[in-house]
């Protein structure tokens, strides 16, 4: 028998703030002279992730999850990018397949990243002026806020399932990826997160597990800029 158990997280009134702020800036109309130079753009995100943590007694990236958003791009220069992003995000764990004792973990985030982006491969290569570039490069940090967990065991205490209760709600993240757009408004992405803070210590008050847990994931993305 397995046993599912989700559990929310309250007091995200700050963060909720903080995700209106951010979807009003992005969505709002541009002045008429940025929209003249470009200067701002505007896209939405769809994708999956595939997780993994280190010291849930498993390895590889057997966690597959959803994520999707939105994201708000400024121009810097010609070739170089700025862009913030709001995202619902699922990390995770799971054991490797066919490999007892069975168990899968979903962390629920919302996830907002900063970004660099550096463009390259003209689309038109004999241009001087290219309508786009192909690939995109990217580096940055995100800032995750767990919001809840499911946890799906087969009723043995493995995976995580001790920890739960005592995990980190504030992640940061380094990550760094590349983007192939296909036209001028069709991108695909992969991206590698690495966190750098860990999401749960051993000695916290009341716990009994014994190891460090550190989240690192790939995102596979599909987006469209307008």
């Amino acid at each position: 028998m397995r046993i599912h158990k989700t559990t929310p997280f309250t007091g995200n009134g700050l963060l909720t703030g903080l995700l209106f702020v951010l979807l009003t800036a992005v969505l709002a109309p541009a002045p008429a002279a940025a929209q003249a130079v470009r200067r701002f753009k505007a896209g939405i995100i769809a994708g999956v992730t595939a997780s993994q943590i280190d010291g849930d007694e498993s390895a590889g990236y057997n966690k597959v999850g959803l994520q999707g958003g939105i994201r708000g791009i400024i121009v810097l220069k010609e070739k170089q990018d700025l862009s913030v992003e709001i995202l619902f995000t699922q990390r995770g764990c799971r054991n490797e397949a066919k490999t007892p004792p069975f168990f899968k973990t979903t962390l629920n985030y919302i996830e907002v990243p900063v970004q660099w982006h550096y463009h390259d491969w003209p689309a038109n290569d004999e241009s001087d002026e290219p309508e786009y570039y192909r690939v995109h490069f990217n580096t940055g940090l995100a800032y995750g806020r767990l919001l809840d967990y499911k946890d799906d065991t087969d009723g043995t205490i493995a995976g995580i399932t001790p920890a739960l209760p005592f995990l980190k709600r504030n992640s940061v993240c380094f990550l760094i990826g590349a983007s192939f757009f296909a036209t001028k408004h069709l991108g695909f992405t992969v991206r590698y997160h690495r966190a750098i803070n860990r999401l749960y210590e051993p000695g916290a008050p009341g716990s009994n597990y014994a190891y460090s847990l550190n989240e690192h994931f790939l995102a596979f993305q599909t987006m469209y800029v307008f």
